[in-house]
Formats: C-alpha cells, structure tokens, sequence
C-alpha cells in the first residue's frame, strides 16, 4: 500500500531511451490499478518520454535517414537499405530477421559512419578509452571538453564508482563482489524480445485518459532520432483524430530558440531540443531544464521572446 503522505500527490513519470518502453508500461499497471482499485488510485498528471524507443520498424530506419540527411552516409548506401531492409519484419535480437543484402547494407552504413563519432550525439567529438583511463589510473585530470559537454564522461565515472574509497563512503558492494560496478552487466538475464513490443497502443491508452503526453528528442541523436518519434506522434494523433492544437513552430528558453514543438487535441506534445543529445540533460541542461519546467507546470513551451529581433 502507498505511504499516506504520498496519497494525495501528482505523479508525473518521465525517463529516456529505453524508457520509450518502461514508463509506458509503468503507466499502463498504474491505470489499470486505477481501474480495479476501489481506495486508492493513482493520481498520475502527466507523462514524458524522451527519445523514447517506440516502435522498431520506425525508429531503425530512423536512424539511416538521419545518416543520410546528415551527410554520413551516400546516397548509393542509404538507397541499399531502402531496397534491401524490411524493417516491417525486423528484430531487436541480432541477425534483425532481415535478408543478407539488407543486413550488408546497414554493416556498411554502421562501417562509414565509423567509430570516431558519437552516434548518441553525432556533433560531439569521441574520448579516447586508453588515453584516458591511463591518465585516471595516474590521478589525472583527463576531462576532455566538447562543445560544453565532458564527452570522457563515461570512463570517469566507471572509474570513479570503482574505487574502493567511493563505494565504501556509498556504502556500495558490501558483499564485495568478484566483479566492477558497470553501467549493464552480464550478471542480469536481459531480453532481446521486449523491444520488439509496439508501444503506441500504451500511448493511445495514455492519452484517452487525459493524461498529457510529452515526447521529446534532442536533435543530435542518432540511435533513436526525432524523425522516427515525430512521424510516431504524427501518426497515432491521426488515429486518434486529434487535431493541431499548436502548430509546429519555435520554442524558447532564455531568449534564444530552444526547439521546435507541436501539439495534438491538448494532450499530446512533440518537441525537439535543439543542440541536444540521445540524453537531453546530458548534451543541454538548461533547455532541459527549460522543457522540463513547463511540463511539471502543465503549461505549453513558450513560443515569444523577447527583445524581437530587428528592434
């Protein structure tokens, strides 16, 4: 049973990536709770996903528009994948239940692409794995900037979160485990089959509840890009027959262009964050910040600033 003083009190759920996944299965347990429930229920305000995996055959082809339109990828290879790829049929599990030739294709998009860009935000440069867990192993100060972001972030925290003086001052690894502390273990038995389930049936129920629905994407990812989740959003309005309630346009935070953002029957939000990564935060604290506190505050994005320019 729920704490008493937690009974009466909004609850808004969010996350990122994967999360395109969990949140809304959360949310879908918690409405049904609702349903069965004759106390309690659950008083749930609002609901936002960023760069959310949605649904495969969308997102994956997402992601070799995104190389071609971004100049990563040719022409001749991005018209292979069109030709060779039925994403209809793929599979989150390796070998994606798609044909040879389509399977080569991709390979040779992932292959040119290569390894010195960060497919997670595709403007930032990369962190050098053996230089800088070296220079950490020397008590070294390694960070390495990039357009404000510290991209040898990674490595520093495995680092950080392994040293016996920090787990002891989190009082982590008591049992003193055989193995370091990772960010996805082998340990745990994970299914490749999750994340062939189609999402958007769990986001209609969101929304026929009147819940708000937020799906945001930084738009510099590349793993699961905003023209996958847009055309997403797009797609299940018109199910819907949700009409426009906020054309796309400008949003802003702090007098400069935060991102782009439309709005479906008052309920279903799609915005970009404009310079910002797989993980909003991460890449663009501020307009996260920004986008974050509008939606705690159920209120739309601002879409004036001032001074105008021309004054």
């Amino acid at each position: 049973m729920p704490f008493p003083e937690y009974r009466s009190s909004s609850l808004l759920l969010s996350g990122e990536s994967y999360a395109g996944h969990y949140i809304p299965q959360l949310t879908d347990v918690l409405l049904t709770h609702n349903e069965k429930s004759k106390g309690f229920k659950f008083n749930i305000k609002g609901v936002a996903i960023g760069n959310p995996l949605l649904k495969l055959d969308r997102d994956v082809p997402a992601t070799y528009e995104y190389f071609w339109s971004h100049g990563m990828i040719s022409d001749e290879i991005f018209l292979a994948i069109n030709k060779g790829c039925d994403f209809e049929d793929y599979t989150f599990g390796s070998p994606h239940n798609e044909s040879k030739s389509c399977n080569d294709a991709i390979a040779e998009a992932n292959s040119i692409v290569g390894q010195y860009v960060n497919n997670y935000d595709v403007i930032l440069d990369v962190c050098y794995p053996s230089i800088v867990m070296q220079e950490l192993r020397l008590r070294k100060y390694v960070t390495k900037i990039s357009l404000g972001v510290d991209v040898c972030m990674s490595y520093e925290r495995y680092f950080y979160f392994n040293l016996p003086e920090v787990q002891h001052a989190l009082h982590a690894n008591r049992t003193h485990l055989p193995y370091g502390w990772g960010m996805c273990s082998d340990v745990l038995n994970y299914t490749d089959k999750d994340g062939n389930i189609n999402i958007l049936p769990l986001l209609r129920r969101i929304v026929e509840h009147k819940i708000p629905l937020w799906i945001f994407s930084g738009d510099q990812d590349s793993v699961v890009p905003l023209l996958g989740s847009r055309t997403l959003v797009r797609e299940l309005a018109h199910d819907m027959g949700l009409p426009v309630t906020v054309p796309y346009s400008t949003w802003f935070r702090k007098g400069q262009v935060g991102g782009w953002t439309t709005e479906y029957g008052n309920l279903l939000t799609f915005a970009t964050v404009r310079g910002a990564s797989h993980m909003v935060p991460f890449a663009q604290p501020d307009r996260a910040l920004g986008l974050f506190r509008s939606f705690v505050l159920g209120q739309r994005l601002p879409n004036t600033t001032y001074p105008p320019i021309g004054d």
